[in-house]
C-alpha cells in the first residue's frame, strides 16, 4: 500500500504541465522518483534550498520507508515552501496552468495519508514540529521553484509576505499538538477517528462518540488552544 501511495504521488507531479525541475534540481528528481534513499538523505541534509515538489516527493518516500517523522517534516515544509514560492516567484500561468493548483492536489493527496498517522502518534507529531519551526526556506540566487513566474522578489520580502501564513500554520498545527499529547484529549480523539473509520462490531456507539467530541470541545475550551472541533 505505501508503495501504490508514492507512486501515486509520484505520477501525479510528474504529470502535471506547469512543473518543470529547476536545472539544480533536475537529477536529484530523477532520483528520487525512483524512490532513492540516497537521494532523500541528500534532501534531509539541506531541505531549506529545495522546491515544495521536490519536499513533497521526498515526503512520500520517507513514509514508504516507515520514516514518519521525516515524512511528517518534509511535508509540511512543503506547504511552506509552496507558500513561499507564490509570494517570491508569482507565477505566469493562470487557471488550470497554475501550478499551485497542481501542488493543493499533492498537497491534499499526500496529506490524506501522512497526516492520520503522524497525528496517531503525538510524540512524533510534536517532534515534526520542533523541526519546522526551525527551518525556514532559502532562496539562492540559483534556486527556481520549477515553474514560469514573473519576477523575482528578495529573500527578505518574500520572506515578510509569507510570515502571516507561516505564524497561523505553526501556531494552530501547534496547538493540536499540544491537545494530542494531552492523554484524555487523545484518548477521546481516537474514539472519534474509530467512529469515523470503522465499521462492524468494533466501531464506537454514537453515545461514545458524541462523549468523545464533548470532551475534545472541553479540553479545547479549557486549554484555549484550536483543535479538531475549533472554528
Amino acid at each position: 500500500m505505501k508503495s501504490y501511495f508514492v507512486a501515486v504521488c509520484i505520477a501525479l507531479a510528474v504529470s502535471t504541465v506547469c512543473f518543470s525541475q529547476s536545472p539544480s534540481e533536475e537529477d536529484l528528481y530523477k532520483e528520487l522518483a525512483k524512490g532513492d534513499i540516497k537521494a532523500l538523505a541528500t534532501v534531509l541534509k539541506t531541505p531549506d534550498q529545495y522546491s515544495a515538489l521536490v519536499l513533497y516527493v521526498s515526503a512520500g518516500i520517507a513514509f514508504k520507508e516507515n520514516k514518519l517523522e521525516d515524512s511528517a517534516f518534509l511535508f509540511y515544509a512543503g506547504q511552506l515552501r509552496a507558500r513561499y514560492d507564490q509570494k517570491c516567484f508569482p507565477p505566469k500561468g493562470t487557471g488550470g496552468n497554475n501550478p499551485f493548483l497542481a501542488y493543493a492536489a499533492l498537497s491534499q493527496d499526500l496529506g490524506s495519508t501522512i497526516n492520520p498517522a503522524v497525528m496517531a502518534e503525538p510524540k512524533t507529531f510534536a517532534k515534526a514540529l520542533e523541526r519546522l519551526e526551525k527551518w525556514h526556506p532559502k532562496a539562492a540566487k540559483e534556486y527556481t521553484p520549477g515553474y514560469e513566474f514573473k519576477e523575482r522578489l528578495s529573500e527578505k520580502d518574500a520572506h515578510e509576505a509569507a510570515r502571516p501564513n507561516r505564524t497561523e500554520f505553526l501556531s494552530r498545527m501547534g496547538d493540536l499538538s499540544k491537545l494530542l499529547n494531552d492523554a484524555e484529549y487523545f484518548a477521546a480523539f481516537r474514539v472519534v477517528k474509530a467512529y469515523n473509520r470503522t465499521r462492524g462490531d468494533k466501531r464506537p456507539s454514537s453515545e461514545e462518540h458524541e462523549k468523545a467530541k464533548e470532551t475534545m470541545k472541553r479540553i479545547e475550551n479549557d486549554k484555549g488552544l484550536k483543535g479538531v472541533f475549533s472554528k
